[in-house]
Formats: C-alpha cells, structure tokens, sequence
C-alpha cells in the first residue's frame, strides 16, 4: 500500500479561509513546541501559540505565515488550523508592534495588576516578540536573496513558563 507524499492544509482565521493546498511538510508553533507534519502523522489536537506556520508546499516552494494562536486538528491526510489571526511575515508593522510590547511592559511593571490584566499582558507581550522575532528573520532573509531556503528556521529559545496562582483567578 504506497502511502500519499503529500497532505492537504486548510488554515481558517475570522476572517475566512487563509490558505488551502497541498503539502509535504509543514512546522506549527504548537503551544508546548514546535510540531512537524508530514504526510500519515498520527491524529492530535493541540493549542496554537503565536509564531510561524511554515508550509512546504508540494512543488516545494515554501509558504510562512505568522499565527496569532489557534487550534491545530491533524489527521493522517488533513491538517486543519483555527487560527485566532493571521498575517504574511511581510505586512507585520514593527512600529505598532514595538508600541504594543511597551504597553504590555508598562502593565506588567505595575504594583498590583489584576491578575487577569497580568496573564492578558503577558500574552500580548509573548505574541508581539514573536512577531518582531519572525519579521527580523524575514528581513534577514530578503538581505541574503529573498529565497525562503535562505530563510533562517532556527528555533526561538525557550523562555520560562508563566508563574500563574490558580487560586488568585478562581477568586
């Protein structure tokens, strides 16, 4: 039995279909890691943090979008993202971006933040770095060439887990 070489790839944000093709590889910033996809991967359900979905498109050109967070659904022939938002890597803005980091900074520098106002600046400061992480390796690429095989997949270094007490938010 010859196993298909590609997947299909559907990637949904609110704003509608986003993409949809044929892949043979695909690497989704899942929320405990990166996961790699190839065709006949077992079937998961995972949470998505914000970063870059690479797709490997069946001719072998290379797609990358940056995923604000989502749900990621495979199956050994289907991937499915839900994607909470989406964006080329290109039409990231760096100044709105870089507003956006100091905000979340200024809420997380105050003495006594509500702890839902922590967590929810947490994550917005989380998801704007990643954002000018991904733009900067794009900008690093277009610099080499502009070929996505330039592009530079290495991974982000791990940053600690989020201290949140349960008992403060049940409260």
């Amino acid at each position: 039995m010859q196993q298909s070489r590609t997947f299909r790839i559907n990637v949904v944000d609110v704003h509608g279909e986003v993409y949809s093709g044929m892949a043979r590889f695909a690497a989704v910033p899942a929320e405990l890691g990166e996961i790699g996809i190839l065709p006949g991967h077992a079937p998961l359900l995972s949470g998505l943090r914000a970063g870059e979905l690479r797709i490997t498109k069946a001719d072998g050109q290379t797609q990358i979008l940056f995923l604000e967070g989502g749900l990621l659904e495979i199956q050994p022939d289907i991937v499915t993202i839900l994607a909470n938002a989406s964006l080329r890597i290109m039409d990231i803005d760096l100044h709105d971006t870089q507003s956006r980091i100091k905000d979340a900074q200024a809420t997380l520098a105050k003495d006594a933040v509500p702890p839902m106002d922590f967590a929810r600046a947490e994550l917005e400061l989380q998801r704007e770095q990643a954002k000018v992480s991904a733009y900067q390796r794009y900008q690093a690429c277009e610099q080499r060439g502009g070929k996505t095989s330039n592009y530079d997949w290495e991974r982000p270094p791990l940053q600690s887990v989020p201290k949140v007490n349960a008992q403060e938010l049940e409260d």
